[in-house]
């Protein structure tokens, strides 16, 4: 594990999480995060080049967010530094829960490592919560992690809502 509060942990995602991973998908993942059902072959895709970022120092790196009790996968947790939108020092987070594990904090819990893996790590200062404002469930996220609202913006998608926060050790 890299980071843990006890509770979640969250490690580098492999190949090996990808049937729990889409046995994990339902409405909620596919219309904010992932933008389409998957399939098995696809998750896999997906999660080798993630892998391939890990083992590169990529740009992107996907966490696996695991339910310390018993190592369960119970999400995930991606983290972008470059992207163009960025400030230079801001990173990225997304993040989605499978469905059987949400409304017990792990989301909250999952942003905060990611934020101590970003300030322990040095990659970078700030990080950024972009937000369908429609979503509002993950914009409770954002500000229950210590996230404050910075400003209204758009992508190819539409609407964004953009919460800001230092990262620190």
């Amino acid at each position: 594990m890299l980071v843990s509060d006890g509770v979640v942990a969250l490690r580098p995602i492999t190949v090996a999480d990808a049937e729990a991973h889409l046995a994990g998908e339902d409405d909620e993942l596919v219309r904010w995060l992932n933008g389409g059902r998957s399939t098995l072959e696809t998750v896999v895709r997906h999660f080798d080049r993630c892998v391939q970022r890990w083992q590169n120092n990529g740009a992107s790196r996907t966490f696996a967010v695991v339910e310390v009790a018993d190592g369960a996968l119970v999400g995930t947790v991606d983290v972008h530094t470059r992207q163009s939108y960025l400030a230079p020092g801001q990173a990225n987070l997304a993040y989605g829960i499978y469905p059987d594990r949400r409304r017990r904090g792990y989301a909250t819990r999952a942003v905060e490592l990611a934020c101590r893996y970003l300030a322990e790590s040095g990659l970078a200062e700030a990080a950024l919560i972009r937000v369908d404002p429609e979503n509002r469930p993950s914009a409770a996220v954002a500000v229950r992690a210590g996230f404050v609202f910075s400003h209204p913006g758009a992508d190819d998608e539409g609407p964004v809502d953009c919460y800001v926060r230092t990262v620190r050790t």
